[in-house]
């Protein structure tokens, strides 16, 4: 299985891709905002996270 195979395995398990088909131009429009809502949210908890990772990291190096 090559990283291809991997990423659309891993996609398909968050109900990835979704069928466009069909959408009108509004409901395009509302589906990217609230993708764009969503990758934020996700930004911000990988911040969170890797911020913490690296604080424990940091306590358990010294």
């Amino acid at each position: 299985m090559n990283e291809d195979d991997l990423l659309a395995a891993k996609a398909q398990e968050f109900g990835l891709p979704r069928s466009l088909e069909g959408m009108s131009v509004d409901s395009l429009k509302a589906y990217r905002t609230a993708l764009e809502q969503e990758i934020a949210s996700v930004e911000h908890a990988l911040s969170h996270r890797e911020g913490a990772l690296a604080g424990a990291q940091a306590l358990f190096k010294s």
